[in-house]
């Protein structure tokens, strides 16, 4: 088999990556079905209880099919399974809490609807390949550097804030 070369390519910021890396939302195709549209916005919406079945999110939605063909339908329109899908964007709304609070691990672990933080962790690690705490580690440096080159604008007396300043412009606009 040959392989082809692999392809780097630069982001611009951690925004970028993690956007490209589990979107806010997946682009319906054009032709999919209005019964899978109605799914992937239930499950957009994130209002979503814990615990919910796929034949209680139809009932409650009013589609009248089977859980069998509610996820051979949505596959086929959206891409990805249901049960994946779902996974993931609890998983981005995770990440979002963990960059934007500094709410627990273990309380939004139980928010995302895992009943043990352990297998939260692990599932947030196989998708995003960082762990929870390192993933807020970064946002915090991140959001420190930032709030440091602001505070350097307008003062150049201080070169070790100054030189912090200037990593994260590199990071941010990155060659």
């Amino acid at each position: 088999m040959i392989y082809g070369r692999p392809v780097i390519q630069v982001l611009r910021s951690l925004d970028v990556f993690f956007e490209q890396l589990a979107p806010r939302t997946v682009q319906s195709r054009a032709d999919s079905d209005w019964r899978a549209r109605k799914l992937k916005e239930f499950i957009d919406q994130g209002q979503v209880t814990v615990r919910w079945t796929l034949g209680d999110a139809c009932k409650q939605l009013g589609i009248p099919i089977s859980d069998r063909q509610a996820r051979r339908l949505f596959k086929i329109s959206v891409g990805v399974g249901i049960k994946e899908y779902s996974r993931n964007r609890r998983l981005a709304r995770a990440a979002e809490q963990l960059r934007a609070t500094s709410v627990p691990v273990k309380v939004i672990a139980a928010d995302a609807g895992y009943l043990c933080a352990s297998h939260f962790a692990r599932s947030f690690t196989e998708l995003f390949r960082v762990k929870p705490m390192e993933f807020r580690r970064v946002w915090q440096k991140r959001r420190l550097q930032l709030a440091s080159f602001r505070g350097v604008s307008g003062n150049h007396t201080g070169t070790r804030t100054h030189s912090l300043a200037k990593k994260a412009i590199c990071f941010d606009s990155a060659p």
